[in-house]
């Protein structure tokens, strides 16, 4: 019984294992430390879709859509925002036929990525509401 002896191998050496690990592991980390981020902004998006199918929500006013959106942001987990910071970053303004109004939230979150350095995602969510209320 006779092998045959390859002339040249294939496959990994254990420093490209370790390379490929390392590369993993910090995509892995990145991801990590990003997710909470995204996953705040996809909340955002649905507090404000979940906003708008609410009944009546055309009569409702500024301050009222405001509190519709907070109690989302309770239930969901949002805690960046309180009654005061919310009507810094969530406008609520009628277009210019007067037919419907724009909800809009636009803000930075910072997130810390390594150390001193940091991410900022930029949020800027809106959505329309058929109908003009007083305000």
């Amino acid at each position: 019984m006779l092998f045959r002896v390859p002339s040249y191998q294939r496959g990994f050496t254990l420093i490209g294992f370790f390379v490929a690990c390392v590369l993993v592991g910090f995509t892995a980390l990145v991801v990590m430390k990003l997710f909470p981020l995204y996953n705040e902004s996809f909340k955002v998006r649905a507090a404000l879709e979940a906003i708008s199918r609410q009944p009546e929500i055309a009569q409702k006013t500024a301050q009222e859509i405001r509190t519709l959106v907070m109690r989302n942001f309770e239930v969901s987990g949002v805690d960046r925002f309180s009654e005061a910071t919310l009507k810094n970053v969530l406008s609520v303004k009628r277009d210019p036929s007067g037919r419907q109004r724009l909800v809009r939230m636009a803000y930075e979150a910072p997130g810390p990525l390594f150390g001193n350095l940091d991410a900022v995602l930029k949020i800027d969510e809106s959505i329309t509401i058929a109908g003009a209320a007083t305000e």
